[in-house]
């Protein structure tokens, strides 16, 4: 039986792109086409206390970049103070992290812990109950692009 080679082929958020190419520059700009179902473009320069706070996480904000995360997909910056820790939780949606500036220590339920910094990537499933910190000593940024509409739930 002859064997059959599978092409691997996954295309990457808009956002996400010019972050990796940036090598986690702590800004990021992007250019987006009608092409990719956007007719605009999106660009983002990180400022330290800019930003709206993240409900219910004390020294967290966020920038919402682009999408209606009450609708559909939708990608967001997020920053945690230095040693801010986020409690267990899960979201419906799948979702791709791509760190900018600072380390995450990144828990996924049934994985190890990773460290994710400037450049790194993390994908999860959607509903895998994920948690973490911020480590000490420098503040965190982070790009997060969720497929479906965003939820919270915390793991009990």
């Amino acid at each position: 039986m002859p064997r059959t080679r599978r092409r691997w082929r996954w295309a990457l958020p808009a956002a996400l792109a010019p972050v990796i190419a940036l090598g986690g520059v702590a800004s990021a700009a992007t250019e987006t086409t009608a092409a990719a179902g956007h007719d605009k473009v999106v660009y983002h320069h990180h400022r330290p206390g800019v930003g709206s706070p993240c409900e219910g996480l004390a020294g967290c904000t966020f920038v919402q970049l682009t999408g209606d995360p009450k609708t559909g997909p939708s990608e967001a910056m997020f920053t945690l103070k230095a040693g801010t820790r986020f409690a267990p939780h899960w979201h419906t949606s799948p979702e791709h992290v791509v760190g900018v500036s600072g380390t995450v220590l990144w828990n996924v339920e049934g994985h190890k812990r990773y460290r994710v910094g400037a450049g790194d990537f993390l994908d999860y499933p959607g509903k895998a109950v994920h948690w973490g910190q911020c480590a000490p000593g420098a503040d965190c940024v982070y790009y997060v692009y969720d497929e479906l509409p965003y939820d919270f739930h915390p793991a009990k």
